[in-house]
């Protein structure tokens, strides 16, 4: 087994956004010449799902989708009567 020793030290290690279409879809700790054939921007606070254009990284918009009403008494009771209807075809 071979074992690499690298010469950089921790403090000498950045944040790296791997961008893909301008889209981040990782980040690593290291030197960029440790990822060749990558894109890679350092990024002190971007991640996974940012977008990156012109030289600026920008946080994902989540949109919370909007709560589905609960069904009214009338509509509870319309589907009782009609699963009692399909109870009683069975019998």
């Amino acid at each position: 087994m071979v074992l690499h020793a690298f010469t950089h030290s921790e403090a000498d290690m950045n944040r790296y956004a791997i961008i893909e279409n301008g889209l981040v879809v990782n980040v690593v700790v290291g030197q960029p010449e440790l990822n060749p054939g990558q894109t890679l921007v350092e990024c002190p606070g971007a991640g996974p799902g940012w977008t990156y254009a012109d030289g600026v990284f920008t946080e994902p918009v989540v949109v919370q989708p909007e709560p589905t009403p609960a069904p009214t008494k009338e509509e509870l009771l319309a589907q009782l009567n009609a699963l009692s209807a399909q109870i009683q075809a069975l019998e």
